[in-house]
């Protein structure tokens, strides 16, 4: 209001002094030119006054100051108190959602990484540390792509404009992994940015099979032994009510007749026991995770095979740390090894050169890995894609789960049991932890 009367009062006295000065030169043209400006001076300083009072109010803005008062102007000290009050609730709607969708991206097992357009890595979340190694995350940090793994996903990337999914062969330690890729590109500001999503196939996959073989286990035992436990109850109760020898039968026929009997009782019985032993395959594990020294477990299994390992003259070496703390089951954990040192130690019956190695140290992940390593004469490759399948196994006494049962075992407790085929003789199995 003060702005445009001091403009109306401005314009008014510019008038009358330009007709004074068209009438001629006079008293009342030069104090009517110095009063126009006045008000001219008077209309520039408002205008200056309200650009610095402006600049207070955003700057407050800027700052979230609310003590800011601003004189004489309750009307504006209050719509500056409400925007205040409303872009300091959006920020904190704006945190609270960034810190959940930070917390969301922390706790996926899916690795997540958001590249620049140039392939510069902008940020990832912890999952992305899980997958990769020490030297793959230390390049995409530093903007490279030297490994081979990170090649392929640098000719992807570069290729990449909209969005993409397919797969990617990975190469890890010891096996070929499988990873499922996704792209997505977006302006975030007006720059592209990439989303990349990578997640492992191999680990679905084996879980997958693990239930699968669960789930089958589950049917045949069920079915196989309510066939075989009636059959074994009849052919006793036939024994029972069998007349004595030499009344309806002669003795010949009575004694191979109750041999029979007898045969499918003794059998039924002995089938039902080794299906019994196959349920363990099929029954859910519930694992007792602990804070426990995987290097002691390793000790305490090695003194249980001590015997065995010098009655057949195996020379024993260990490439251990002086500790190595886990979340594990203790007893799921024995369970495993005991049987993986069973195997090497069958394995090397008939061999002239006996040895058998454990190695624990961490991976190019700083993952400990055990590795339990035989001189026996190998697996072939062949054989070795199906030793984790239930039943099948190469020993003539061999019941076939053992390798399967140790799998599943493992897969509770976060672990991964695989074979590693390598130059020399003999047969490795490594088991990996993600912790």
């Amino acid at each position: 209001m003060r702005l445009v009367l001091l403009l109306g009062g401005y314009t008014l006295l510019l008038m009358l002094a330009c007709l004074q000065w068209l009438a001629g030169p006079s008293a009342l043209a030069v104090m009517l030119s110095l009063t126009a400006l006045l008000c001219a001076v008077l209309i520039w300083r408002h205008n200056r006054r309200q650009q610095h009072q402006t600049a207070l109010v955003l700057k407050a803005l800027a700052n979230q100051d609310t003590s800011l008062t601003l004189r004489g102007q309750s009307a504006l000290q209050a719509l500056l108190a409400q925007v205040q009050q409303q872009l300091s609730s959006s920020r904190q709607q704006a945190e609270a959602r960034a810190q959940y969708l930070q917390t969301l991206l922390s706790q996926l097992d899916i690795a997540v990484l958001e590249f620049a357009d140039n392939g510069q890595l902008l940020q990832a979340n912890p999952a992305t540390q899980r997958l990769l190694s020490a030297s793959q995350w230390q390049q995409l940090q530093q903007g490279r792509f030297d490994d081979t793994n990170l090649q392929q996903l640098a000719a992807i990337l570069s290729q990449t404009s909209t969005h993409y999914q397919g797969q990617l062969q990975w190469q890890q330690p010891g096996y070929t992994d499988r990873l499922a890729l996704s792209i997505v590109c977006t302006r975030i500001q007006g720059q592209l940015r990439k989303l990349v999503t990578l997640q492992s196939i191999h680990q679905a996959l084996l879980q997958q099979e693990v239930q699968a073989y669960q789930q089958m286990t589950r049917v045949l035992t069920h079915e196989i032994a309510n066939s075989v436990t009636p059959m074994a109850s009849l052919a006793q109760s036939c024994r029972q009510i069998l007349p004595a020898a030499d009344t309806v039968l002669n003795h010949s026929d009575h004694a191979d007749l109750d041999e029979a009997l007898s045969t499918i009782n003794r059998r039924g019985q002995h089938l039902a026991g080794f299906i019994q032993s196959f349920k363990q395959l099929s029954q859910p594990v519930q694992p007792r995770l602990e804070h426990t020294d995987l290097v002691a477990i390793i000790h305490n299994c090695l003194a249980l095979q001590r015997g065995a390992l010098a009655q057949q003259g195996i020379q024993l070496h260990t490439n251990l740390p002086a500790q190595a703390m886990l979340w594990l089951d203790e007893a799921l954990m024995e369970q495993v090894l005991i049987n993986l040192l069973q195997n090497a130690i069958d394995a090397m019956t008939g061999v002239t050169q006996k040895q058998l190695t454990l190695s624990l140290q961490p991976d190019t992940q700083q993952r400990w890995q055990l590795d339990i390593a035989d001189s026996g004469p190998g697996i072939s490759a062949a054989v070795s894609q199906q030793i984790f399948i239930p039943f099948f196994t190469t020993k003539q006494t061999g019941s076939g789960i053992g390798l399967s049962l140790s799998r599943a075992l493992l897969q509770v407790q976060d672990a991964q049991l695989n074979y590693v085929p390598g130059e020399a003789p003999g047969s490795c199995f490594r088991i990996s932890f993600a912790q």
